[in-house]
C-alpha cells in the first residue's frame, strides 16, 4: 500500500477508477534472499526504495498510454500546508477537463491550473503564488508575469510537459502524473459500447 501510494495512486487518467485497479507484488523466490517480513529488516529500506521506483515508472507509463494522450505531464505542487493538500491540488490540476484540453491545444493557461488548486480545498495563499510550466515562470507571487506565447510555444509542443505550482503555504510537496484530452479520447470513448 505505501509503494501503490507513492506512484499509482498519484496517476490520474481521466479521473475515473475502475474497481479492478490493483497492484500485485509477487517473488518466487529463486534468488534465494532472506525473506523480509517486516519493516525493522536491515534490507526493507533498499527493497521498499527499489519497488517504488519500478511502481514510480509503471505508474507514469499508463499516463503516457493515456487513451488518446497526445501529451504526459507531470503537475509538481510545493509549499502546501499538508502532504494532503499537496496532492489534492495535484490531482484537482490533473483532473481538470480545462487544464487537460489546453494542454492538448498548447495552450499555456495558466489561469486554469492556478483556478484548478484554488478550487481543490488546499490551502493557498494567492499573493505568494508561483507557477512554472516547462521551468519557465509564469506567476510570481501571485501575479501574472506576461510571458509571450511565442516563448512557451516550443514547450507546450513538447510530449512531456512539466508544470511546477508553489501553493505559498507550508512546507510539503506532491507530484502527480497524467496526460491531456484530446479529440482521439472523446472519439474512443464514445464509439465504446458496451
Amino acid at each position: 500500500k505505501k509503494a501503490a501510494d507513492k506512484s499509482f495512486n498519484m496517476v490520474v487518467v481521466d479521473g475515473d477508477t475502475s474497481p479492478n485497479d490493483s497492484m500485485i507484488v509477487l517473488a518466487n523466490g529463486l534468488a534465494e534472499n532472506e525473506i523480509i517480513l517486516s519493516e525493522e529488516h536491515p534490507d526493507y529500506p533498499a527493497f521498499f526504495e527499489a519497488l517504488v521506483a519500478c511502481a514510480t515508472d509503471l505508474a507514469k507509463m499508463i499516463a503516457h498510454d493515456g487513451e488518446g494522450a497526445t501529451k504526459f505531464l507531470e503537475v509538481n505542487v510545493t509549499g502546501a500546508a499538508t502532504w494532503e493538500d499537496a496532492k489534492t491540488a495535484a490531482m484537482a490540476i490533473a483532473k481538470s477537463p480545462l487544464v487537460k484540453t489546453a494542454f492538448f491545444g498548447e495552450d499555456p493557461n495558466w489561469g486554469r491550473i492556478v483556478c484548478a488548486a484554488g478550487y481543490s480545498g488546499a490551502a493557498m495563499e494567492a499573493d505568494k503564488v508561483n507557477l512554472s510550466i516547462g521551468g519557465i515562470r509564469l506567476v510570481e507571487n501571485g501575479m501574472n508575469c506576461n510571458v509571450p506565447a511565442e516563448k512557451l510555444a516550443p514547450t507546450m509542443a513538447e510530449h512531456d510537459i512539466s508544470m511546477s505550482i508553489d501553493l505559498g503555504a507550508g512546507e510539503e510537496s506532491a507530484t502527480v502524473w497524467t496526460c491531456d484530452f484530446s479529440y482521439e479520447y472523446v472519439k474512443i470513448n464514445g464509439e465504446y459500447h458496451t
